[in-house]
């Protein structure tokens, strides 16, 4: 996985996405401030998608399987920008293949993906054959079908990341198929 980190200063936006000022991430953090952040879903050419474990260290869930990059929109990019800052290096000829999924906001009241107070884009990309080959060797990956992610947030769902449970109730999740 990529190891860049997110940018120093970041836009504190309104509900409508609207810039209102530029800050540091550690301040808006503390203060609860609404800003951009993006999260990036790999898959295979067989539709499976690749989760990351986060390191020990992570500060808010250490150990957890994650979808496979997030983080923050800096202020002097955009957010396809920030997602590409975050493909791991296996994948990081995909930057011009990227697709917009989607957008989520916070409903008013509740708390939504990311902190709870961000906006966050969803991108999305396929990976080639070779890339998915190296990740699925890498022991920090590993690639799910629909059927396993719907297993592991049923029976383990304090092993995922509240970004990755946010993408699976949002855009994955079949409320049809639910047992």
């Amino acid at each position: 996985m990529s190891m860049e980190t997110d940018p120093e200063r970041i836009f504190v936006v309104d509900a409508d996405n609207r810039p209102l000022a530029v800050m540091s991430l550690q301040e808006i953090h503390a203060q609860g401030l609404m800003h951009r952040g993006f999260l990036l879903l790999l898959r295979d050419r067989r539709g499976r998608l690749a989760l990351r474990r986060l390191p020990a260290d992570h500060p808010r869930h250490p150990g957890r399987w994650d979808v496979a990059g997030s983080g923050h929109v800096g202020a002097d990019e955009a957010a396809e920008e920030a997602a590409h800052r975050h493909l791991p290096a296996p994948a990081a000829a995909l930057e011009d293949n990227l697709g917009h999924v989607r957008t989520l906001a916070p409903a008013p009241g509740a708390a939504g993906p990311g902190t709870g107070a961000e906006i966050v884009e969803i991108f999305e990309a396929e990976l080639p054959d070779q890339a998915a080959l190296e990740l699925s060797r890498d022991l920090s990956f590993l690639f799910v079908d629909r059927d396993e992610l719907d297993a592991l947030v049923a029976s383990f769902p304090d092993q995922l990341s509240p970004d990755l449970l946010s993408v699976w109730e949002t855009l994955l999740h079949d409320p049809g198929t639910a047992s």
